[in-house]
């Protein structure tokens, strides 16, 4: 299930990946500002009859070009750092070639060290922008192919030209040094903050950790996957819980029975939302314990209650399925009822025909968990569960998720992946599902904490 669970899970980035992360949309829009003007100019150079600018202009506005390509393909910086280099050393040394009668090159030249500021590593930016800069000062005081100079500079503009380049790359590595300054500091904390999170995710799941695993008469395979280590999706389980000889709690045997569960979404993602789900399982699970001799909808009425009180001014609600288990009937089929609160409509199979159902709401029934601005309103639906039947639910991040391209995988596709996993066991049954919601997602990344429950009974 671990190897499941990372497949879904979004990978956590480095500090190199993050600081690329945030340098990749302007990087593309750098690709094609330098293609634009590349082609505008080779077009204007060929109507001049200027061939070699021609060809020189081409050449770097294909790089670039293939830069933005890959760019956007891989995600990846590091092509435009080569060719960024390449660009910027081959447009001086044409400059220097050529004395400067092309006119764009002076413009290159002038902005080489705040082009490059932001965008290349350090150590490259300090040997591209000194190269550059000896590059600069040689071609200005000595032909580099000529024996005499293309364009006559003055000896004002060859020693004061240098020496305004000199200050700009002073300033440049020093807005270097900030930048880079900045975002190590925001790196800290980023690294800070998702240390807490790991911890918070940790205390969360030893939090939600069962005791029991095997019920009398239920086979139950459930998960939960979060979007970033803290989940704001719950579940829970409510076996029968025996007393010892002081009149307290103890564990249950190892095949127990079990009298209800739960499965609940809580809107909003982040620590907040883990500590409110926290809270939410203790209220649950009191409340069912001391509910007996209430109906459902009456015992959820009463949650509601409690729960708006206890979370205070926290702008929050759950939506969720409050089961109960009813004992059997005179054929020895299941009974349940339930109470959907605003929640994702569960999915029923049934052996007998082989066919899957959704169970819609109640049309008497309104209203989240915590959620104020309406009057809520609960109603009980009852189910039958014959031997080998089988009662899926699951949260919106499992049928909102999407493939590549934006294809959602929706209700129905959840369905079909249920059927084509459907004859195994319920542990196996579900690292199949979650295995199979993987491979349809591929590379798109998860945008909501996914959470599913497998109740098959077995009499």
């Amino acid at each position: 299930m671990k190897n499941l669970m990372e497949m879904l899970t979004p990978n956590k980035q480095g500090s190199a990946e993050y600081i690329s992360k945030n340098n990749y949309s302007m990087t593309c829009f750098i690709c094609l500002v330098i293609v634009a003007q590349g082609t505008i100019l080779a077009l204007i150079s060929l109507i001049d009859s200027n061939y070699a600018v021609v060809f020189s202009t081409l050449a770097y506005t294909l790089l670039m070009l293939a830069t933005f390509i890959y760019t956007k393909i891989t995600k990846k910086l590091n092509f435009f750092y080569v060719s960024a280099s390449i660009m910027v050393t081959c447009l001086t040394l044409w400059f220097l070639y050529s004395g400067g009668t092309e006119g764009f090159g002076i413009i290159w030249i002038a902005v080489v060290p705040l082009f490059t500021v932001y965008l290349i590593p350090y150590t490259e930016f300090i040997i591209l922008n000194f190269c550059v800069l000896l590059l600069l000062m040689l071609g200005l005081w000595t032909p580099l192919w000529q024996t005499e100079f293309i364009y006559d500079f003055t000896q004002v503009f060859r020693t004061r030209f240098p020496l305004v380049y000199l200050f700009e790359l002073i300033f440049s590595v020093f807005l270097k040094h900030r930048i880079m300054k900045t975002e190590n500091e925001l790196i800290e904390q980023k690294d800070l903050l998702s240390s807490e999170n790991k911890m918070a995710a940790l205390i969360q799941k030893s939090f939600f950790r069962h005791e029991v695993s095997k019920f009398k008469r239920w086979d139950i395979a459930s998960t939960i996957i979060p979007l970033e280590g803290i989940s704001g999706d719950l579940y829970d389980l409510y076996p029968v819980v025996k007393e010892d000889a002081n009149g307290k709690g103890k564990s249950t045997d190892e095949i127990s029975e079990i009298k209800g569960l739960g499965i609940f979404d809580s809107s909003g993602h982040g620590i907040t939302t883990g500590i409110i789900t926290m809270l939410a399982k203790n209220i649950f699970k009191q409340e069912f314990y001391e509910g007996d001799n209430k109906e459902l909808p009456e015992l959820i009425e009463k949650i509601n209650t409690r729960f708006n009180v206890e979370k205070g001014e926290v702008d929050t609600f759950l939506t969720g399925i409050f089961l109960r288990m009813k004992g059997t009937d005179e054929y020895g089929n299941g009974q349940i009822e339930f109470v959907n609160a605003g929640h994702q409509t569960p999915v029923i199979y049934r052996k007998r025909d082989e066919s899957f159902t959704v169970i819609n709401n109640s049309t008497l029934s309104v209203g989240a968990i915590g959620l104020t601005v309406i009057e809520p309103y609960y109603d009980a639906i009852n189910v039958t569960m014959e031997k080998g039947d089988e009662l899926i639910l699951y949260t919106d991040g499992v049928i909102n998720c999407c493939a590549p391209g934006g294809r959602r995988l929706g209700q129905q596709g959840l369905i079909n992946i249920l059927a084509a996993n459907i004859d195994k066991p319920v542990d196996d049954q579900l690292n199949d599902v979650i295995s199979d919601i993987a491979s349809f997602k591929g590379m798109e990344p998860s945008k909501d904490d996914m959470t599913i429950m497998l109740l098959r009974y077995h009499g």
